[in-house]
């Protein structure tokens, strides 16, 4: 599977607007299927990764604002010294 790599130019409020908008969209979708018939039984330790795996828009999701984070945090040090 080929890697795609992206690179967005946002300001800083518009970074921290939409980590929220891909904060609620994973929480949204993690809690729709969390407990469904499908992960019910997987064991809880199992069942985010078995999610991620069956649902790659959520890992996506969650790979995006993890690097978002990162850089908002990046941001706020510089901003600090």
């Amino acid at each position: 599977m080929s890697k795609i790599t992206l690179q967005l130019k946002l300001n800083e409020q518009q970074a921290k607007h939409y980590l929220q908008w891909l904060n609620s969209q994973y929480d949204t979708t993690m809690a729709e299927v969390w407990y469904s018939d499908r992960y019910r039984h997987v064991p809880s330790g199992e069942r985010g990764p078995k999610v991620l795996l069956d649902l790659p828009h959520l890992a996506g999701i969650c790979r995006t604002r993890s690097e978002l984070k990162k850089q908002l945090d990046a941001c706020a040090t510089e901003r600090a010294q």
